[in-house]
């Protein structure tokens, strides 16, 4: 059999098995949910770093950052928090007494600051996110009050057993791209926990 006979003979079914791949392949990638928003940053801080235990908790963090307060809180049954020196806000809250999750702590902040309502905010957006590994939701918008404002709301869960503990970072501005592309993850990979468990 000649080499034109051949091709002839093989050609259909060759053409079948590409087209059948190509649907296959169609079919997966369409039935696949989107994922949530994965940030590629840097693991290991670039900056000088400080580092702060009490009760069960160590948290490394950047020397020009400030630790706000260790406390019990309002919010949750303890919080630490941080500012930057553009005063972005990055807390960690510690639940014992109730069982929460990222989302209906997104849902809390989105009614505190009236996001959907208010006539001072723009351009608002809800998200799922992976940030270092952890899962949350980031929130954005622009704030129009005396001045305009840009902000970016992230909360992410570290753990959730002996009980839930959450990072939340409220980021402004410039701070939005410099911290999240030094600084958010070194900060998530520097929290560590007794493993029973941390003391209010």
């Amino acid at each position: 059999m000649n080499s034109k006979a051949l091709i002839r003979k093989f050609l259909p079914r060759c053409v079948f098995i590409v087209v059948c791949l190509a649907t296959i392949t169609c079919v997966i990638s369409c039935t696949k949910q989107a994922p949530a928003k994965s940030e590629a940053v840097n693991q290991t801080y670039s900056v000088a770093v400080e580092n702060y235990k009490n009760k069960d908790l160590e948290i490394i963090y950047p020397a020009d950052w400030s630790l706000l307060h260790d406390e019990a809180g309002i919010i949750a049954d303890r919080t630490v928090a941080f500012e930057t020196k553009e005063a972005s806000r990055i807390t960690v809250f510690i639940y014992k007494s109730q069982a929460r999750t990222y989302s209906d702590l997104a849902d809390n902040l989105e009614q505190q600051l009236r996001l959907r309502s208010s006539n001072d905010v723009k351009g608002f957006k809800r998200e799922p996110v992976e940030l270092g590994n952890y899962k949350g939701i980031r929130l954005g918008w622009i704030n129009f009050g005396l001045s305009e404002t840009k902000n970016e709301a992230t909360i992410l869960q570290l753990r959730a057993a002996p009980y839930p503990v959450f990072v939340q970072f409220h980021l402004f501005d410039d701070d939005i791209e410099y911290q999240t592309n030094t600084n958010l993850v070194p900060f998530l990979h520097g929290i560590s926990f007794d493993p029973q468990g941390v003391n209010l």
